[in-house]
């Protein structure tokens, strides 16, 4: 039906009547259609000039209130005849299409300089001195001429003139767990051996960013520093002592050999076995203690002084950062200003600023340039696509000093800024759970970010630009979306990617686009010098590194102490492990296929005699005591030693989580495990 709506239910009272089943007077019927015939002539010029299909909806949506209310009972007819439409109503397309194009005309953004004619003295400064384009380009190859002379100079004066081997803050002799093999072979040699090193600055914040277990004790995000505490118990009660898995640098400051936070030069010993390592608070570091026998330790010495060992690192940032200061108030070209400083800050980051791990200084040499290139070639396209867009035009020398080329060192030197100040070690979700404060931190820097998002997207709107970037924004959404979507593989957002990702919003000429640029241009040089192209996909097993893998755990059965003798027996193995290890003061002890294991237990005074000729002092007993003395005090100490006993499953070279430790003490007891993972 589509003119008339028929209530087949109507009242028989109402037929009876005569009455019509409508109550409105307005109501259709035979002798009053709906459509007059001016209305048709009317509706049919309309469906016309406008398609017979939309004619025929706005007759439905005109009547559609007639057809559905019936005058008698109110009971709707069956036939209930309505038009709907799941459309989005084009007024509002229409109003969000025209705020995405933004204002018409657009308007283009531009700084007007603060105090412009101040902002312009070096400008006409270097206008009088140097009036050609010829003469301009020799002013700028005799500052960076100068640049490059002192930083040679500086450098090789604090790195090359020396053969130390060079360290990172948290270098140590000893590797985690069963990383040095059985008995750690792997780290051989325990003794007897000397070397001297050289310390970055600022190694006293050096921490650990994974549980690290000593004894039965676990610790995170600190120092790692074992023993150190005077007196030593051994033959050298006067010489502080660390346990091989120490930070070397840490131990060096620890010992008030080299000054805290200054980096330097020392000699370290291996000093191998110790029968503990009391803990101390020295240089505004604590120690922690271990209350067993471990077979590596080292000593810390001075040097003989006759070679100056300093760490240069804050002369070169200086000159370079003078460099740096004199390019940008005294040019306004984007391209000879980008390219100064990006050069500059590069080999400043990657040599001495936040070096990449090496041993040598010739090492870093190689690592820096290698990684320079490709990085050159990505700076290239950001100067062309962004950089220049917001700088082009720009006379406002000192607020793009302060603010662009400030906010530039300030992510050049992120290891000093947001390494600190910023709890969160790497953005993924296990160091998110685990990292005091990282929930709350990455929640501040969520809601900042969206704060500056949207700031910038009304100035990028204001260009007319808005449609373009969300074009590409969801481009990369897509991107991300995928990458995500690839099964095994994580995704990892470095440094680098950030900056990647939100340098382009910074493409408009507005004072805080000059921080947000320079501060991402400086994340970016920091991440690539540091860390170079670090992969945007990685295995689990690349990302979490040394921590914990959730492994199953070995079941401890039974623990028998017997006299010299620990006899420790262990449910059958599991899939897929194929082998058992069993750590003893977290010198791994045992690995095999078995059930069990029988472990000696030794006296203190073998534990001393064995440090004795560690220590060299077997043939050279003039400065010690007398050989007799010695054995008699040392060497016959009955007590026994002290054991930490972890568990862990072992397939092929893969090594699982460890339990936590069991202890037997001097006195023979044992106490149990702890459930959890080590």
């Amino acid at each position: 039906m589509t003119g008339y709506a028929r209530d087949e239910n109507a009242s028989a009272a109402d037929l009876e009547s005569g009455s019509q089943p409508y109550s409105r007077s307005d109501s259709p019927s035979p002798e009053r259609p709906l459509l007059d015939s001016g209305d048709r002539t009317r509706s049919g010029h309309r469906n016309a000039r406008r398609g017979s299909r939309n004619g025929r909806r706005r007759n439905s949506d005109r009547y559609s209130d007639d057809i559905e209310r019936l005058d008698g009972d109110g009971q709707r007819s069956r036939y209930h005849y309505s038009s709907t439409s799941l459309r989005i109503p084009k007024k509002y397309t229409n109003a969000v299409a025209k705020w995405v194009k933004g204002p018409s005309p657009p308007e283009k953004l531009r700084i007007r300089p603060i105090l412009p004619d101040l902002q312009a003295i070096p400008l006409r400064i270097l206008d009088n001195l140097f009036p050609t384009k010829k003469s301009k380009i020799f002013a700028w190859a005799i500052a960076a001429g100068l640049w490059i002379a002192s930083f040679i100079i500086v450098v090789h004066f604090s790195y090359f003139r020396r053969e130390e081997i060079i360290l990172g803050c948290n270098d140590t002799l000893w590797m985690k767990n069963a990383g040095c093999g059985l008995d750690g072979i792997n780290c051989r040699s325990f003794a007897n051996e000397s070397f001297t090193f050289r310390c970055p600055q600022d190694c006293n914040s050096a921490r650990l960013l994974e549980p690290y277990t000593v004894g039965d004790r676990q610790f995170n995000y600190q120092s790692l520093l074992i023993g150190g505490g005077l007196p030593s118990q051994g033959i050298e009660p006067d010489t502080r002592h660390y346990r091989a898995d120490s930070f070397i640098c840490l131990a060096a400051v620890h010992s008030g050999v080299l000054e805290p936070n200054a980096g330097g030069c020392a000699r370290l010993r291996k000093t191998g076995m110790q029968a503990s390592f009391p803990a101390s608070s020295s240089s505004g570091i604590q120690s922690v203690e271990f209350d067993a026998p471990f077979v590596s330790s080292f000593t810390i010495e001075p040097l003989d002084g006759s070679k100056p060992c300093t760490d240069l690192r804050w002369t070169v940032f200086g000159i370079t950062l003078a460099f740096n200061i004199v390019v940008s108030l005294f040019t306004a070209n984007p391209t000879v200003f980008f390219w100064s400083l990006f050069c500059s800050i590069f080999w400043e980051v990657g040599m001495v600023g936040d070096p990449p791990d090496h041993s040598f200084p010739y090492d870093l040499v190689a690592i820096t340039a290698t990684r320079f290139l490709p990085t050159a070639f990505a700076a290239y396209v950001l100067e062309r696509m962004i950089v220049r867009r917001t700088l082009q035009d720009l006379n406002a020398q000192l607020e793009k000093t302060v603010l662009w080329v400030g906010a530039c060192w300030f992510g050049a030197l992120n290891n000093y800024t947001f390494d600190k100040w910023i709890p969160i070690s790497r953005l993924t979700p296990h160091d998110l759970e685990q990292q005091p404060g990282a929930k709350a931190a990455l929640a501040i820097i969520v809601i900042v970010l969206v704060g500056i998002a949207v700031f910038q997207a009304w100035s990028i709107r204001k260009e007319g630009n808005m449609g373009k970037y969300l074009a590409f924004y969801g481009f990369v959404a897509v991107c991300i979306g995928l990458m995500l979507a690839i099964p095994k593989l994580n995704l990892r957002i470095h440094h680098y990617v950030l900056a990647l990702l939100l340098l382009p919003g910074t493409r408009i000429q507005t004072r805080p686009s000059l921080v947000y640029q320079g501060l991402l241009m400086g994340l970016f040089i920091n991440g690539l010098a540091r860390w170079g192209w670090d992969g945007v996909l990685q295995t689990s097993t690349e990302l979490r590194g040394d921590a914990l893998l959730g492994s199953i755990l070995p079941k401890v059965e039974d623990v028998v102490v017997l006299g010299t003798n620990v006899t420790i027996s262990w449910a059958a193995l599991e899939a897929p492990w194929d082998s058992v290890s069993v750590l003893v003061n977290d010198v791994e002890r045992y690995r095999g296929n078995g059930n069990g294991v029988t472990l000696q237990r030794v006296t203190v005074g073998e534990v001393m005699q064995q440090s004795w000729w560690d220590s060299g002092a077997a043939g050279n007993t003039t400065d010690l005591q007398d050989e007799n003395k010695i054995s008699g005090d040392l060497f016959k100490d009955p007590e026994r030693e002290k054991m930490y006993i972890r568990l862990g499953y072992v397939s092929g070279r893969s090594v699982g989580d460890y339990t936590k430790a069991g202890t037997v003490f001097s006195n023979g007891t044992w106490a149990a495990m702890d459930s959890g993972s080590s």
